[in-house]
C-alpha cells in the first residue's frame, strides 16, 4: 500500500510541476505536422516510387526488404503509381509473393522458410518488375497513338 501511495506522490508532483511550466510561459514546443488530405500544390510533392509492404512472415518482410534493395541498387523505375509486395503465407509450401502494379500482379513467386537464395529471387524479381514497369511504359506512351476512337480530326 506504501509503495503505492509513493507512486501516487511522484505522478501527482510531474503533473503539478508540467502545469506550472504552462502557467508560467513555458509552454512545450510542439512541431506541427502537415496531417491535410488535399491534393499537393506540386507534383514533385507526390511520393515517386513508393513499395508498399504487406508481408505477413518473417520471411516474406525478409523478401520485401532485399526486393527494396535490389530495386533501388538497379536503378528501378521511379515514376510508378505504387507497387506492393504482398505475401500469402500457406503452411505447405512456404508463402507465395505476388509484387502488384496498379493491382494488378507483375511477379509472381513461392518462397520456403528453408530457401538459401531468397536474396538471389529478390534480384530476380527486382529485375523482371523493373523491366515489366518500363515495358508497359513504353506501351502506353504508345497507346495513345493506336486508340481507334481518336479520329484524324481530333489530334
Amino acid at each position: 500500500m506504501n509503495h503505492r501511495f509513493g507512486g501516487l506522490v511522484f505522478l501527482l508532483c510531474c503533473v503539478t510541476a508540467q502545469a506550472e511550466d504552462t502557467v508560467i510561459g513555458k509552454a512545450p514546443q510542439v512541431q506541427q505536422q502537415n496531417i491535410s488530405d488535399a491534393l499537393p500544390k506540386q507534383e514533385s510533392d507526390l511520393i515517386d516510387g513508393l513499395i508498399l509492404n504487406r508481408a505477413m512472415t518473417r520471411v516474406g518482410h525478409r523478401f520485401y526488404r532485399e526486393f527494396v534493395a535490389a530495386y533501388r541498387d538497379i536503378g528501378g523505375m521511379t515514376q510508378h503509381s505504387g507497387l506492393s509486395v504482398v505475401e500469402r503465407a500457406t503452411a505447405r509450401s512456404g508463402s507465395k509473393v505476388l509484387i502488384l502494379h496498379n493491382r494488378k500482379p507483375v511477379y509472381i513467386t513461392v518462397i520456403s522458410p528453408a530457401s538459401r537464395d531468397l536474396d538471389k529471387q529478390a534480384v530476380g524479381a527486382a529485375k523482371r518488375v523493373n523491366q515489366v514497369l518500363m515495358q508497359n511504359q513504353k506501351q502506353s506512351s504508345w497507346a495513345q497513338w493506336l486508340d481507334p476512337d481518336l479520329a484524324p480530326d481530333e489530334f
